[in-house]
């Protein structure tokens, strides 16, 4: 009757007891090595992930902004190798009061509160096509301002960082007072949407094309703990807010007062709906 154990043919040579124990001592220390060269390697791995996804400040959202070696120290529409469109956005916002997040005179009578996502498609044609037209009949004679708020709403879609990595970097600019030349340069060059294409090389060339921005400091201020505080807060209130469905949001407030909600994408940014709604609030 077969039992549990096979027996060996007959003449085969057999292993003593002793060598068997010497041998399974071996095999069990390789075992214990093999396992902890895996658990070593792990570690390291999540070592690195952590420290290359983690800001300066240990505040651990998303990867670090770093600026290549040879990136100019100030940045210049006429440097050789500025992007298409810089001497267009330096002739756009010259002259134009710019504060932060906020474009125009201060007391300007009306405000208009743009939600925007820095690789958002829509949001380029806004940038792109709505808002010269705006600057030229509104901005620049004093009737409006526009404040400014970097949300990321596509990253969780795409499984990608360019829209964080375009929330710090707009967001570092906006500490120089560029914010709008930053973000008006991105939109002319944006690239396809969830394709990890904000890289660093792509910010570091849309620094160096905003005239006067020091990019060391644009750098630093990227990666710091007070921007990531920055965009969790606004992502938080964009997300609580049950109109908030997309981007551009718009927003509208006659002068400092409460802004309200006015609307998301096209129709609702369309100049023909737009500029009545901002001429409303200007009688």
């Amino acid at each position: 009757m077969p039992t549990g154990r096979q027996q060996g043919p007959q003449g085969a040579r057999q292993a003593s007891p002793r060598a068997l124990a010497i041998a399974g001592g071996v095999i069990l220390i390789v075992i214990l090595a093999v396992v902890l060269a895996v658990v070593l390697s792990r570690s390291s791995s999540n070592t690195t992930t952590t420290t290359n996804n983690t800001l300066v400040g240990g505040t651990g959202d998303g990867p670090k902004i770093t600026l290549p070696t040879g990136t100019p120290a100030i940045g210049s529409h006429s440097n050789p190798n500025a992007l298409h469109g810089a001497a267009d956005v330096a002739k756009l916002f010259q002259g134009i009061p710019q504060h932060g997040f906020v474009l125009g005179r201060p007391d300007a009578p009306v405000t208009l509160v743009e939600y925007i996502d820095l690789q958002c498609p829509i949001c380029q044609s806004f940038e792109t096509t709505e808002l010269p037209t705006l600057i030229s009949r509104y901005i620049r004679p004093g009737k409006l301002k526009i404040e400014m708020k970097t949300w990321n709403i596509l990253d969780g879609n795409d499984g990608t960082v360019d829209s964080l990595r375009g929330q710090k970097a707009t967001i570092a600019a906006a500490d120089q007072n560029k914010a709008f030349n930053f973000a008006e340069l991105l939109y002319d060059n944006q690239g396809t949407e969830g394709t990890n294409w904000m890289n660093d090389a792509v910010i570091s060339n849309l620094a160096a094309s905003v005239d006067g921005l020091n990019t060391r400091q644009f750098a630093r201020d990227a990666n710091s703990a007070a921007t990531a505080s920055l965009i969790r807060s606004i992502d938080n209130y964009a997300n609580s807010q049950p109109d908030f469905v997309g981007t551009p949001t718009l927003l509208l407030a006659k002068g400092n007062g409460a802004p309200r909600y006015y609307g998301t994408g096209s129709p609702a940014m369309d100049l023909a709906n737009l500029e009545p709604a901002i001429d409303n609030l200007l009688k």
